[in-house]
Protein backbone atom coordinates (compact mmCIF):
# COMPACT_ATOMS: atom_id res chain seq x y z
CA UNK A 1 0.00 0.00 0.00
CA UNK A 2 0.83 3.61 -0.75
CA UNK A 3 0.94 6.62 1.20
CA UNK A 4 1.60 9.90 -0.62
CA UNK A 5 3.23 12.37 1.86
CA UNK A 6 3.93 16.10 1.06
CA UNK A 7 5.11 17.65 4.33
CA UNK A 8 8.74 19.79 5.43
CA UNK A 9 12.08 17.93 5.62
CA UNK A 10 13.50 17.71 8.92
CA UNK A 11 17.48 16.95 8.52
CA UNK A 12 17.72 15.43 11.80
CA UNK A 13 14.38 13.20 11.24
CA UNK A 14 13.12 13.69 14.32
CA UNK A 15 10.25 14.83 12.87
CA UNK A 16 8.67 15.61 8.94
CA UNK A 17 9.07 13.44 6.34
CA UNK A 18 12.00 11.47 7.70
CA UNK A 19 9.90 10.70 10.61
CA UNK A 20 6.39 9.89 7.97
CA UNK A 21 8.73 7.44 6.44
CA UNK A 22 9.25 5.76 9.24
CA UNK A 23 5.78 5.43 10.44
CA UNK A 24 4.77 4.46 7.31
CA UNK A 25 7.29 1.38 6.94
CA UNK A 26 6.26 0.26 10.74
CA UNK A 27 2.47 0.38 9.30
CA UNK A 28 3.47 -1.66 6.56
CA UNK A 29 3.02 1.04 3.85
CA UNK A 30 5.27 1.67 1.21
CA UNK A 31 5.54 5.91 1.37
CA UNK A 32 5.89 8.54 -1.58
CA UNK A 33 7.50 11.79 -0.24
CA UNK A 34 7.15 14.85 -1.59
CA UNK A 35 8.85 17.98 0.03
CA UNK A 36 7.10 21.19 0.89
CA UNK A 37 9.35 23.06 2.86
CA UNK A 38 13.33 22.66 3.62
CA UNK A 39 14.31 23.77 7.11
CA UNK A 40 17.40 23.61 9.62
CA UNK A 41 17.33 21.51 12.75
CA UNK A 42 18.98 19.69 14.80
CA UNK A 43 19.44 19.06 18.50
CA UNK A 44 18.71 22.48 19.71
CA UNK A 45 15.42 22.62 17.75
CA UNK A 46 14.37 24.49 14.21
CA UNK A 47 16.03 27.50 13.28
CA UNK A 48 15.49 28.14 9.64
CA UNK A 49 12.62 27.29 7.34
CA UNK A 50 12.63 27.66 3.49
CA UNK A 51 8.83 26.99 1.57
CA UNK A 52 9.63 24.63 -1.60
CA UNK A 53 8.23 26.82 -4.23
CA UNK A 54 4.53 25.30 -5.16
CA UNK A 55 5.46 24.71 -8.60
CA UNK A 56 7.93 22.32 -7.52
CA UNK A 57 5.57 20.99 -5.28
CA UNK A 58 3.49 20.10 -7.88
CA UNK A 59 6.14 18.89 -10.38
CA UNK A 60 7.15 16.36 -7.60
CA UNK A 61 3.76 15.08 -6.87
CA UNK A 62 3.26 14.83 -11.15
CA UNK A 63 6.52 13.00 -11.35
CA UNK A 64 5.56 10.36 -8.92
CA UNK A 65 2.09 10.04 -10.43
CA UNK A 66 3.01 9.70 -14.48
CA UNK A 67 3.52 6.53 -15.52
CA UNK A 68 3.10 4.71 -12.10
CA UNK A 69 1.34 1.01 -12.15
CA UNK A 70 0.39 1.55 -8.70
CA UNK A 71 -1.64 4.72 -6.95
CA UNK A 72 -1.45 5.60 -3.53
CA UNK A 73 -4.29 4.80 -1.15
CA UNK A 74 -4.14 7.17 1.07
CA UNK A 75 -2.66 10.77 1.84
CA UNK A 76 -1.33 12.74 4.14
CA UNK A 77 0.08 16.63 4.69
CA UNK A 78 2.02 17.89 7.59
CA UNK A 79 4.12 21.04 7.28
CA UNK A 80 3.46 22.80 3.94
CA UNK A 81 5.74 25.89 4.49
CA UNK A 82 3.67 28.01 2.90
CA UNK A 83 -0.29 29.44 2.13
CA UNK A 84 0.85 29.10 -1.33
CA UNK A 85 1.47 25.42 -1.10
CA UNK A 86 -1.50 24.77 0.84
CA UNK A 87 -3.97 26.14 -2.13
CA UNK A 88 -1.92 24.14 -4.66
CA UNK A 89 -1.62 20.46 -2.78
CA UNK A 90 -5.46 21.29 -1.70
CA UNK A 91 -6.49 21.78 -5.27
CA UNK A 92 -4.04 18.47 -6.75
CA UNK A 93 -5.35 16.42 -3.89
CA UNK A 94 -8.90 17.06 -4.98
CA UNK A 95 -8.39 16.44 -8.35
CA UNK A 96 -8.12 12.91 -10.31
CA UNK A 97 -6.75 10.58 -9.55
CA UNK A 98 -6.46 11.33 -6.02
CA UNK A 99 -10.05 13.09 -5.41
CA UNK A 100 -11.30 10.36 -3.49
CA UNK A 101 -8.09 8.89 -1.94
CA UNK A 102 -8.39 9.53 1.93
CA UNK A 103 -6.82 12.33 3.13
CA UNK A 104 -4.93 13.19 6.55
CA UNK A 105 -3.95 16.46 7.73
CA UNK A 106 -1.75 17.27 9.95
CA UNK A 107 -2.44 21.17 10.55
CA UNK A 108 1.11 21.76 11.61
CA UNK A 109 2.03 25.70 11.90
CA UNK A 110 4.60 25.99 14.74
CA UNK A 111 7.79 23.61 15.19
CA UNK A 112 8.18 22.18 18.69
CA UNK A 113 10.86 25.16 20.02
CA UNK A 114 8.39 27.82 18.46
CA UNK A 115 9.52 28.71 14.97
CA UNK A 116 6.66 29.23 12.13
CA UNK A 117 6.17 26.49 9.66
CA UNK A 118 3.45 28.46 7.50
CA UNK A 119 4.32 31.73 6.07
CA UNK A 120 0.94 33.44 5.38
CA UNK A 121 1.94 37.21 4.14
CA UNK A 122 -1.06 38.13 3.66
CA UNK A 123 -2.36 37.18 7.39
CA UNK A 124 -5.65 35.80 6.86
CA UNK A 125 -5.00 33.39 9.21
CA UNK A 126 -4.62 29.56 9.69
CA UNK A 127 -8.52 28.52 8.94
CA UNK A 128 -8.41 30.18 5.88
CA UNK A 129 -5.16 28.67 4.36
CA UNK A 130 -5.72 25.50 5.59
CA UNK A 131 -9.43 25.52 4.99
CA UNK A 132 -9.57 23.86 1.29
CA UNK A 133 -7.15 20.81 2.52
CA UNK A 134 -9.20 20.80 5.69
CA UNK A 135 -12.73 20.64 3.30
CA UNK A 136 -11.26 17.52 1.48
CA UNK A 137 -9.63 15.79 4.70
CA UNK A 138 -11.39 12.33 5.87
CA UNK A 139 -9.51 13.25 8.92
CA UNK A 140 -7.69 16.34 10.82
CA UNK A 141 -5.30 16.34 13.98
CA UNK A 142 -4.73 19.23 15.57
CA UNK A 143 -3.10 19.61 18.72
CA UNK A 144 -4.59 22.12 21.16
CA UNK A 145 -2.15 25.25 20.15
CA UNK A 146 -3.34 24.29 16.42
CA UNK A 147 -7.13 23.68 16.97
CA UNK A 148 -6.97 27.08 18.86
CA UNK A 149 -5.22 28.60 15.86
CA UNK A 150 -7.65 27.12 13.73
CA UNK A 151 -10.50 28.00 15.88
CA UNK A 152 -9.08 32.04 15.97
CA UNK A 153 -9.63 31.78 20.00
CA UNK A 154 -8.78 30.16 23.37
CA UNK A 155 -10.53 27.14 24.64
CA UNK A 156 -11.15 26.24 27.95
CA UNK A 157 -12.00 23.09 28.93
CA UNK A 158 -13.29 19.57 26.54
CA UNK A 159 -16.47 21.20 25.27
CA UNK A 160 -15.12 24.32 23.84
CA UNK A 161 -12.52 22.04 21.82
CA UNK A 162 -15.42 19.77 20.74
CA UNK A 163 -17.55 22.73 19.36
CA UNK A 164 -14.60 24.37 17.74
CA UNK A 165 -13.29 20.89 15.98
CA UNK A 166 -16.97 20.49 14.74
CA UNK A 167 -16.66 24.01 13.09
CA UNK A 168 -13.59 22.37 11.18
CA UNK A 169 -14.64 21.38 7.43
CA UNK A 170 -12.93 18.16 7.66
CA UNK A 171 -15.38 14.70 8.05
CA UNK A 172 -13.42 13.44 11.17
CA UNK A 173 -10.95 15.65 13.74
CA UNK A 174 -8.69 14.00 16.45
CA UNK A 175 -7.51 16.70 19.13
CA UNK A 176 -4.63 15.73 19.94
CA UNK A 177 -4.27 15.96 24.04
CA UNK A 178 -0.55 16.05 24.87
CA UNK A 179 -0.77 19.80 25.37
CA UNK A 180 -3.61 19.26 28.53
CA UNK A 181 -2.41 19.48 31.43
CA UNK A 182 -3.03 16.14 33.42
CA UNK A 183 -3.81 12.91 31.64
CA UNK A 184 -3.61 12.97 27.86
CA UNK A 185 -7.07 12.12 26.47
CA UNK A 186 -7.40 12.76 22.66
CA UNK A 187 -11.24 12.94 21.13
CA UNK A 188 -12.10 11.95 17.96
CA UNK A 189 -14.98 14.45 16.82
CA UNK A 190 -17.14 13.22 14.38
CA UNK A 191 -20.63 14.68 13.51
CA UNK A 192 -22.43 14.67 16.79
CA UNK A 193 -20.20 11.63 18.22
CA UNK A 194 -17.07 12.20 20.49
CA UNK A 195 -14.99 8.97 21.14
CA UNK A 196 -12.18 9.38 23.57
CA UNK A 197 -8.66 7.90 23.62
CA UNK A 198 -6.99 7.94 26.86
CA UNK A 199 -3.02 7.68 27.07
CA UNK A 200 -0.20 7.76 30.08
CA UNK A 201 2.07 10.74 30.07
CA UNK A 202 5.78 9.82 29.92
CA UNK A 203 8.36 12.39 31.51
CA UNK A 204 9.94 14.07 28.99
CA UNK A 205 9.11 14.85 25.55
CA UNK A 206 10.14 13.89 21.67
CA UNK A 207 9.70 15.40 18.53
CA UNK A 208 7.62 14.36 15.73
CA UNK A 209 5.01 12.49 17.53
CA UNK A 210 2.39 14.29 15.38
CA UNK A 211 3.77 13.37 12.43
CA UNK A 212 4.27 9.60 13.24
CA UNK A 213 0.69 9.35 14.21
CA UNK A 214 -0.68 11.34 11.71
CA UNK A 215 1.24 8.99 9.40
CA UNK A 216 0.60 5.38 10.64
CA UNK A 217 -3.34 6.36 10.43
CA UNK A 218 -3.19 7.10 6.82
CA UNK A 219 -0.75 4.16 6.54
CA UNK A 220 -4.12 2.04 8.39
CA UNK A 221 -6.61 3.83 6.33
CA UNK A 222 -4.41 2.63 3.13
CA UNK A 223 -4.74 -0.93 3.92
CA UNK A 224 -8.78 -0.65 4.59
CA UNK A 225 -9.01 -0.32 8.41
CA UNK A 226 -11.70 1.54 10.06
CA UNK A 227 -11.29 5.08 11.65
CA UNK A 228 -11.13 4.10 15.02
CA UNK A 229 -9.06 1.26 14.51
CA UNK A 230 -6.17 3.04 12.18
CA UNK A 231 -6.01 5.96 15.69
CA UNK A 232 -5.93 3.18 18.51
CA UNK A 233 -3.20 1.32 16.36
CA UNK A 234 -1.31 4.55 15.11
CA UNK A 235 -1.06 5.60 19.03
CA UNK A 236 0.56 2.59 20.26
CA UNK A 237 2.77 2.64 17.64
CA UNK A 238 3.74 6.42 18.65
CA UNK A 239 3.61 5.10 22.52
CA UNK A 240 6.10 2.74 21.58
CA UNK A 241 8.33 5.35 19.77
CA UNK A 242 8.25 7.43 23.13
CA UNK A 243 9.28 4.82 25.37
CA UNK A 244 12.12 4.33 22.92
CA UNK A 245 13.08 7.59 22.67
CA UNK A 246 12.89 8.51 25.74
CA UNK A 247 14.20 5.02 27.40
CA UNK A 248 17.32 5.78 25.32
CA UNK A 249 17.13 9.04 26.29
CA UNK A 250 17.40 8.48 30.12
CA UNK A 251 20.03 5.69 29.50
Amino acid sequence: MIVLVAAGLDPSGGAGLLADLEALRAAGAEGWAVATALTAQGPRGARAMEPVPSGLVLRQIDALLDGARRRPRALKTGMLGSAENARAVAARFGAAPLARVPLVVDPVLRSSSGLPLLSDPLRRGPAAVLGPLLERAALATPNWPELEALAGRSLAGEAEAVAAARALPARAVLVKGGHREGEPVDLLVRGRSVVRFRGRRRPGTARGTGCRLASAIAALLARGAPLEEAIRWAKRHVERHLDSALGGRAG
